[in-house]
């Protein structure tokens, strides 16, 4: 009787563990080092196949590196988080895809740690709002983006008191650039219209 409950209760542990969902354990994680960077990119399975674009590029794993194709792929299909390092340990860039293209914000830093941009994406295009920073990691340019071109205010920051605003309007410049500065603004010899 013990031997009869023995074997019930262990069909019955065995069933309910295989009914739980285990964690992934780092099977959809590829790790890939080159020359120059280390990457670490998560290839997450995609519940469909993409609806491939020509005028997307689309990134994917094969072979042990990351590749890069417009308008299409061959191979798994990068869908997660995505870093890469430099050969001293700080992030290069870093971001998300989902199914092969960026989405979401992406971040960009120069050797020694400085933010240098981030920029939004949505479904492998420029999306959004950006931003870019000169080497000490102060603000140097901020706009936004839609469907991959300038839309909407470009600020140009030239110092701590002197901009330049332009405006877009899909892709095309709309309004000249009138750069404001402090001494500008306090001139005291300007002419009333």
């Amino acid at each position: 009787m013990k031997k009869l409950f023995a074997i019930l209760l262990g069909c019955v542990t065995g069933f309910v563990a295989n009914a739980q969902k285990l964690p992934d354990m780092g099977l959809y994680k590829v790790y890939v080092s080159e020359t120059d960077k280390d990457i670490r990119a998560e290839i997450n399975p995609v519940e469909s196949e993409p609806a491939i674009q020509t005028n997307r590029s689309y990134y994917w794993y094969s072979s042990g590196k990351i590749k890069i194709t417009q308008g299409g792929y061959s191979g798994k299909l990068l869908n997660g988080q995505y870093s890469e390092f430099y050969l001293n340990k700080n992030l290069k860039e870093q971001g998300e895809f989902r199914k092969g293209l960026k989405n979401g914000l992406w971040k960009s830093w120069t050797e020694n740690g400085k933010l240098f941009q981030a920029v939004s994406w949505k479904n492998g295009v420029r999306n959004g709002g950006f931003e870019t920073f000169d080497e000490k990691g102060n603000p140097k340019q901020k706009g936004n983006y839609a469907n991959d071109v300038l839309d909407g205010s470009q600020i140009t920051y030239f110092s701590k008191d002197s901009v330049q605003v332009v405006g877009y309007k899909d892709g095309k410049q709309v309004s000249n650039g009138k750069s404001s500065g402090f001494w500008r603004k306090l001139n005291i010899f300007k002419k009333d219209k």
